[in-house]
């Protein structure tokens, strides 16, 4: 696994909804991210859907602080032959350090 992104650039992506991002984080995990560019699939449920995470456009794996979503990437890679996906560098974790 290599490619990550910085906070600045997720901020982007997401406000710009130009590419997909995969939430891997629980339903109560602050803050959430919603939008229609965005897949919320809690890392237990993701074994049952694989079918829903799109493997043709890049996407952005996001968790609480990149830990699940490393997890993630490297299971997705290694065991189903994902090549476009992308980690938040820090987790959305930074998001909440920098404007506290």
């Amino acid at each position: 696994m290599g490619k990550e992104i910085t906070l600045p650039q997720f901020i982007s992506i997401y406000e710009s909804g130009d590419m997909q991002i995969l939430d891997v984080r629980e339903a109560w995990e602050v803050p959430m991210i919603r939008g229609e560019n965005v897949i919320n699939i809690p890392l237990n449920q993701l074994p049952q859907a694989i079918d829903m995470i799109p493997r043709t456009e890049d996407l952005v794996v996001i968790c609480q602080h990149a830990v699940r979503s490393k997890k993630v990437i490297e299971f997705l890679e290694s065991q189903h032959g994902f090549d476009n996906l992308i980690n938040l560098r820090g987790g959305v974790s930074t998001y909440i350090r920098k404007i506290a």
